[in-house]
């Protein structure tokens, strides 16, 4: 009896001793998942439910996963860091939100309230910005914002929230594979009438070309839109257009831009000028615009700009009426074919019906 006291008391013993290592563990295991609600918004939005619907009658879902969220790169901002404007609930007075504010972070090297003020500024400039305050660009509602590329979007489960998410920006960052960047660029770009507004081109034609069929079929280094658009040494914030000199894509740097790798991609290390010159996508809009004579000009007029006019080379304004040309003499051509064939057809039935009739 004795032996099996000693024996009980030394279990009781040891499971005083573990049973508060699984509360210290559970701790240690909490602490990345926590951040800041001193608002207390989760008090509603840890419910998968809560949405509302929009004017166009698609259910939003506001559901924020605080795991998630905790551990993103935003993990560490209360959620009215970046939710201005939150003074009553339900919240009509919500503002939207402005990436270029100062958050209540500090940099550390420098001691200063955190923003993405200079980034914002640069990408202004560039071919995506709006332009300055006072020099908005045309059409500036078809431009992107931070979120449109930055959106961040969950990657649980469908279970975990009932509806469409739409809480942006609180998921943590997952990198992109060549398939969503080349979404993520045609979601404007394939956009015919938009690109017009802004005198470029569409790239619906892109998946014709071989940069495509290498990534549909998974070849590991086929360059994405990224890869010829800002490869390395460029930053996807500051894109300039074709024309300028220090873009990648000038006439200029193409060579290098397509011959010189770094990295995993090194794709034509023996091009040539000649090669660089060629064109990667088909030509599209603009160059229905500039050969598609009285009508076309007729249909754009009002969409496409003189400034875009004057970003057009001579060569390629030579090169486009020469492919419409070309086209122009084989729709000739395919038509007089097929054309011929037909009344062919039609001279050998009426043929063969007269005979018919004659044999009877």
């Amino acid at each position: 009896m004795p032996l099996k006291s000693d024996l009980f008391e030394l279990i009781f013993i040891l499971v005083l001793a573990v049973f508060p290592l699984f509360f210290s563990l559970d701790t240690v295991s909490a602490q990345p998942y926590e951040f800041r609600d001193s608002e207390n918004c989760m008090l509603c939005h840890r419910y998968p439910t809560i949405g509302r619907f929009d004017e166009a009658g698609e259910k939003k879902i506001f559901y924020i996963d605080g795991k998630d969220y905790a551990s993103s790169v935003h993990g560490k901002l209360n959620c009215t860091d970046c939710h201005r404007g939150l003074n009553r609930i339900p919240h009509f007075d919500l503002r939207k939100v402005d990436c270029s504010v100062k958050c209540h972070l500090h940099n550390l090297s420098t001691k200063k309230a955190f923003s993405h003020m200079e980034v914002v500024g640069k990408l202004e400039a560039s071919v995506h910005g709006k332009g300055p305050k006072f020099e908005l660009k045309p059409f500036p509602e078809d431009l992107p914002d931070c979120t449109y590329c930055h959106d961040n979007r969950d990657y649980y489960s469908t279970g975990r929230a009932i509806g469409r998410s739409d809480d942006q920006a609180h998921a943590a960052t997952l990198l992109r594979s060549q398939r969503d960047v080349i979404r993520l660029c045609a979601s404007c770009h394939e956009d015919e009438e938009k690109m017009t507004r802004h005198g470029l081109e569409s790239i619906k034609t892109f998946k014709d070309t071989f940069h495509w069929q290498a990534i549909k079929y998974g070849v590991k280094n086929a360059p994405d839109c990224i890869s010829c658009h800002v490869p390395t040494g460029f930053s996807s914030h500051t894109i300039r257009p074709e024309s300028d000199l220090l873009s990648p894509l000038n006439i200029k740097n193409r060579l290098q831009t397509c011959s010189f790798g770094v990295g995993a991609l090194t794709c034509h290390p023996d091009a040539t000028h000649a090669f660089a010159e060629g064109r990667v996508h088909e030509y599209g809009t603009k160059a229905q615009l500039l050969t598609g004579g009285v009508n076309m000009e007729g249909r754009f007029r009002s969409l496409m700009t003189e400034q875009a006019r004057a970003d057009i080379a001579k060569e390629d304004l030579f090169h486009y009426r020469v492919l419409s040309a070309i086209r122009l003499i084989y729709k000739i051509l395919i038509g007089c074919t097929i054309g011929f064939m037909f009344f062919h057809q039609l001279l050998d039935y009426r043929r063969a019906t007269k005979k018919g009739k004659t044999f009877h």
